[in-house]
């Protein structure tokens, strides 16, 4: 009897060990990461697919208009407020990282008071140590962006909906709020992330198990 007690403690003892390990990796998954970035929207790399094949601009179509952008990353505060001589160049070596943007109307364009429709947006950001195509950040939701009066727009909560590499398994929502527009006639706006859930991976170590 004392023996199946003894036995019975070690396993337990054990079991709450493998629990204290697995405790402090389950922790750090869900820790919540706040960071913000400025976007600089280039226009000049815009493509667009129009429903009923009016031009781009002055008129944008109805609904189902598509409408692809590319923009560069840079640290916060990097942009100023309001209409700006800005050029965001894409091979600037200030930037950090490529945004991309795919947007598609959910209703007829109210131009030029208000763009209104769903968006995915491609964070690629280059952190030390990880390839730049490893580490992609993707988010999902509505915008409202005005560009008269003003290069205002209705900032928007929208969802990070995964991540790759440095970001992988990502989780959680990004404020967009829009700061002006550049020399380019685009939006540079800033996003305020929380994230959560991260566990990194490189790829060569895409066949190994999680810690």
């Amino acid at each position: 009897m004392k023996r199946l007690a003894f036995v019975l403690f070690v396993s337990g003892l054990t079991g709450m060990l493998s629990l204290g390990g697995f405790w402090p990796a389950v922790a750090q998954a869900h820790s919540t990461k706040k960071f913000s970035v400025d976007v600089a929207c280039n226009l000049p790399s815009a493509g667009f697919n129009t429903a009923d094949g009016a031009a781009f601009p002055p008129t944008f179509g109805p609904r189902a208009t598509v409408v692809i952008v590319n923009g560069n990353i840079y640290p916060r505060d990097s942009l100023e407020p309001g209409l700006t001589p800005f050029l965001p160049d894409p091979t600037d070596p200030n930037k950090i990282g490529t945004w991309r943007c795919q947007f598609a109307s959910l209703g007829e364009f109210d131009f030029p008071l208000r763009l209104i429709g769903a968006v995915t947006y491609y964070f690629q950001l280059e952190p030390t140590g990880y390839d730049p195509d490893e580490s992609m950040i993707m988010v999902q939701g509505l915008n409202s962006h005005t560009f008269d009066p003003g290069p205002d727009s209705v900032p928007r909560v929208l969802a990070v909906v995964g991540g790759t590499g440095k970001y992988a398994g990502a989780t959680g929502e990004v404020r967009e709020e829009v700061l002006g527009r550049n020399v380019t006639g685009c939006f540079n706006m800033r996003f305020h992330f929380r994230i959560s859930g991260v566990r990194h991976r490189r790829s060569h170590d895409w066949d190994k198990d999680d810690d």
